[in-house]
């Protein structure tokens, strides 16, 4: 706001940013959504906060595979 005008911020219908002071940012204009920007006395603290995510626990303890038999053949029988 250098010129002391009032200023915004717009989406567009196709969801691209527009800003400024300009009729086609103004409320009255088409458009998705509008914010208007509020002058802002001191500057935002610009931090963040990271979080740990929690761990997930431990799965249950896996059973120990019981091995397959191997297929029984029948005898050769001699004819």
């Amino acid at each position: 706001e250098r010129t002391g005008r009032e200023w915004y911020v717009a989406l567009n219908k196709r969801g691209k940013a527009k800003r400024g002071c300009s009729p086609r940012v103004k409320p009255q204009h088409v458009s998705t959504h509008f914010l208007p920007r509020f002058k802002q006395s001191e500057q935002p603290e610009l931090s963040f906060t990271v979080t740990v995510p929690e761990k997930k626990k431990p799965p249950n303890p896996i059973k120990p595979k019981v091995p397959l038999s191997a297929p029984r053949r029948s005898p050769n029988t001699v004819k």
